[in-house]
C-alpha cells in the first residue's frame, strides 16, 4: 500500500510540473566591468533537461574558468497546486582585454525536441582606476570616506530651454563604498518650475560607471521633468543627503584582531552643487490662438452622431497626442453653430513621465444639442505650439466637419435652412392664426386663476435659475475659492487611495500618495501656485497667519520630510512606520482645519 502511495504521489508531481512548467533559457551578465576585474556569465535554463549546450564565440574576453555547471530544483504548493520547478547553469569566469563595449553572442541548448537561444548581451569595459582606492593602514575609517569617493551630482539634459520645454534632471549617487544607508533625504525645492517626478517602479542598483578617472558604484535616486514657467536665470538649489557609511576597521595590532564589531559606521552629509538655467523667452509674435503649449503634437477629432437629430445631444471626441506639456494646455475652442446650444465640456489627461520626455493624451469631449435641422459645417479644430526642436511655432489641426441635422420626433416642423440663416429666419416666419371659438372666449382665459397661477410658477422658477446660474459663474470666477472649497474633499480622497497602497504594502505609492495629499491641501487652502509650493512657503504662511501653533508647523515640516526620505528607504514597506504616518497626517490636516487662519 506504501508502495502504491509513493508511485501515485510521484506520477501527481510530475503531471503537476509538466503542466505548469514554462521552458526558458536565459543569460545574466553585468552591463559595465572595469579593465583588470574577474566578472562572471551564466546561461541558465530552467524546467527543461538540456542536451548539446553550445557555449557563444567570447573571444574579446580571456576565460579563466568554465563552463562550471549547478543544477538546482524546488516546490512550492499555493492554492492546493504544487508547482516543480529545476533549472542548471553554466557559469564562465572572464577577464575583459581592453577597454571598450564588446558583445556576447547567444547561447543554445536543446530540450524538449526544440532548440532555445538566449539574448545576446552587451558589456562596458571602463579604464581602471587612476587613482588607488586602497588606503594606508594609518588611515582612519573615516578619513577614507572623503568627498572624493562619496558624493550625489545633479545632472541635467539641458542648460538652455525656452519657457515650458521640459528639463530632466537626475539625481545620481557615486560611491566607493557601497555599504550605506541613507538616515534623511532633501531634494531641492524648485521655484519657477513645475515637477513631474519619472516614473520608476525598478528596484534600485548599483551599476558601474566611470568618473574623472576612477570607477564609482553609481545609483539613480530620482528623476524629474522640470518645466519652467517663467524666462530669465532659474536655479535648481542644492539637495542635502544625509548617509551611514559602513567601513572596514583596519587592524594596526594584535588587539584590534579581536574587535568583536570589524565595521565602522561613518556619518556624511552629502549636498549638491546649485545648478542655474537658462530660459528663453517664447518667440514673438505669437500665433493667433497660441495657448502655451510646447512640444510636438497631433489632433484628432470625431463625432459620436453624424446624422444628428434637433433635442437630441451630440458629442464631438477630440484627442490631442504628443510629447510636451500636454497636462498644462487649455482646451482648443470650437466654432459650433448660433443654432448648438453647448454644455460645459469634460477633459481627462493621460500622461507617461519618463527619461526620454512627457508624453501622453488628453482627451476633451464637447456636449451640443443642435435646435434647428438643416446642413452645418463646423470650422477645423487648431492648435497652436511651438516646437523646441524645430524653434518655430507649428499648427495640428483637424478638417471641417459637416453635420446633417434631421428633425426629431415628437417636433413640430419648423423651416429648415442653412447655419446661422436658418436661426435668422424663425423670426421673420408667419405663423398660421386660429380664430377663437365660443370655448374659449378672451375673458375666461385671461382671468382663470390657473392662468395666473402659472404665470407666477414660471416667473419664481426664472428667478431662482438665474440666481443659481450667478451664483455659479462667480464660483467658476472665483478660482482660488473654489480650490479652497474642494480641498478637504480632494485630501480625502487621496488619503484613502493612500491607505489602499498600505494595506497592499506599497511603501513608496504610500508615502508618494501621502505627499501629494498634503502638498495639495496645503495648497488649495493657502491660495500658493503650484510653481511656488514648497516648504518654506508653506511654514512662511501658516506662521504669519498667527493662529496656527508654532508646535503643529514644526511637525509638518517633520512628517513631509519623514515622507520624502521613506519613498527612498529600504524600510519604508514596513506597516508600522505607515500606520504611524497615516495617523500623524489626518491629524495634522484636521488641526490645521479647525483654525482660523484657514477659514473664509
Amino acid at each position: 500500500m506504501t508502495k502504491v502511495r509513493y508511485i501515485l504521489t510521484t506520477l501527481f508531481l510530475c503531471l503537476a510540473w509538466c503542466t505548469h512548467a514554462q521552458v526558458s533559457f536565459t543569460v545574466q551578465a553585468p552591463a559595465s566591468v572595469a579593465m583588470g576585474e574577474q566578472f562572471r556569465v551564466s546561461f541558465t535554463l530552467k524546467d527543461a533537461n538540456g542536451a548539446e549546450f553550445k557555449a557563444p564565440a567570447m573571444s574579446d574576453f580571456e576565460v579563466l574558468f568554465g563552463p562550471a555547471t549547478a543544477t538546482s530544483s524546488f516546490s512550492s504548493i499555493s492554492n492546493g497546486k504544487t508547482t516543480l520547478s529545476r533549472s542548471i547553469t553554466y557559469t564562465y569566469t572572464l577577464m575583459p582585454k581592453s577597454v571598450g563595449t564588446f558583445q556576447i553572442g547567444p547561447a543554445s541548448i536543446r530540450a524538449n525536441d526544440r532548440d532555445y537561444k538566449t539574448k545576446q548581451v552587451s558589456i562596458k569595459v571602463l579604464p581602471a582606476d587612476k587613482k588607488s582606492s586602497k588606503n594606508t593602514k594609518s588611515s582612519s575609517s573615516s578619513s577614507r570616506v572623503d568627498a572624493g569617493s562619496l558624493f550625489v551630482r545633479t545632472i541635467i539634459n539641458k542648460t538652455k530651454v525656452y519657457e515650458q520645454e521640459a528639463i530632466l534632471v537626475t539625481y545620481k549617487l557615486y560611491t566607493l563604498h557601497p555599504n550605506l544607508q541613507f538616515e534623511q533625504v532633501k531634494f531641492p525645492e524648485y521655484e519657477g518650475f513645475i515637477s513631474q517626478d519619472v516614473e520608476d517602479n525598478a528596484e534600485k542598483q548599483y551599476s558601474l560607471e566611470s568618473y574623472e578617472g576612477r570607477n564609482y558604484q553609481t545609483a539613480v535616486l530620482k528623476q524629474s521633468l522640470l518645466f519652467p514657467q517663467k524666462s530669465g536665470k532659474l536655479t535648481i538649489p542644492s539637495g542635502n543627503f544625509r548617509v551611514m557609511v559602513a567601513v572596514r576597521r583596519e587592524i594596526d595590532d594584535i588587539d584590534d584582531f579581536f574587535v568583536l564589531q570589524p565595521y565602522e559606521n561613518v556619518r556624511r552629509t552629502l549636498t549638491t552643487n546649485p545648478v542655474t538655467i537658462d530660459v528663453a523667452p517664447l518667440p514673438e509674435p505669437k500665433p493667433q490662438g497660441f495657448d502655451g503649449a510646447v512640444g510636438n503634437y497631433r489632433i484628432s477629432a470625431s463625432f459620436n452622431d453624424r446624422q444628428a437629430k434637433t433635442n437630441e445631444a451630440l458629442t464631438l471626441k477630440l484627442v490631442i497626442n504628443g510629447s510636451g506639456n500636454i497636462k498644462l494646455m487649455g482646451d482648443p475652442k470650437v466654432r459650433f453653430p448660433d443654432s448648438f446650444e453647448q454644455y460645459d465640456s469634460k477633459a481627462e489627461s493621460s500622461l507617461r513621465i519618463s527619461a526620454s520626455g512627457a508624453d501622453g493624451q488628453r482627451t476633451i469631449e464637447y456636449y451640443v444639442v443642435p435646435r434647428q435641422t438643416g446642413k452645418f459645417t463646423i470650422p477645423a479644430i487648431s492648435i497652436p505650439y511651438f516646437d523646441p526642436v524645430s524653434r518655430s511655432y507649428k499648427t495640428a489641426s483637424t478638417q471641417d466637419f459637416t453635420i446633417q441635422v434631421a428633425k426629431g420626433k415628437g417636433e413640430s416642423a419648423t423651416m429648415s435652412g442653412s447655419g446661422s440663416d436658418a436661426v435668422k429666419m424663425l423670426g421673420q416666419d408667419i405663423r398660421y392664426l386660429k380664430p377663437l371659438t365660443s370655448s374659449s372666449s378672451p375673458s375666461s382665459i385671461a382671468f382663470s386663476v390657473a392662468y395666473w397661477g402659472i404665470y407666477l410658477l414660471l416667473f419664481l422658477l426664472a428667478l431662482l435659475l438665474l440666481f443659481l446660474y450667478r451664483r455659479r459663474m462667480k464660483m467658476i470666477a472665483d478660482e482660488a475659492g473654489m480650490r479652497w472649497r474642494k480641498a478637504n474633499k480632494v485630501a480625502v480622497k487621496r488619503l484613502r487611495r493612500a491607505a489602499e497602497y498600505k494595506q497592499s504594502g506599497r511603501g513608496d505609492l504610500f508615502y508618494e500618495e501621502v505627499l501629494r495629499a498634503v502638498w495639495g491641501y496645503l495648497g488649495d487652502k493657502l491660495g500658493i501656485a503650484v510653481s511656488e509650493l514648497n516648504k518654506n512657503n508653506i511654514a512662511e504662511r501658516l506662521a504669519q497667519a498667527g493662529h496656527v501653533p508654532e508646535t503643529l508647523i514644526e511637525e509638518l515640516m517633520q512628517l513631509i520630510e519623514t515622507c520624502e526620505f521613506a519613498r527612498y528607504a529600504p524600510e519604508s514597506n514596513e506597516h508600522a512606520a505607515m500606520d504611524s504616518v497615516y495617523e500623524r497626517v489626518c491629524s495634522i490636516i484636521e488641526q490645521i482645519d479647525s483654525t482660523k487662519t484657514l477659514k473664509r
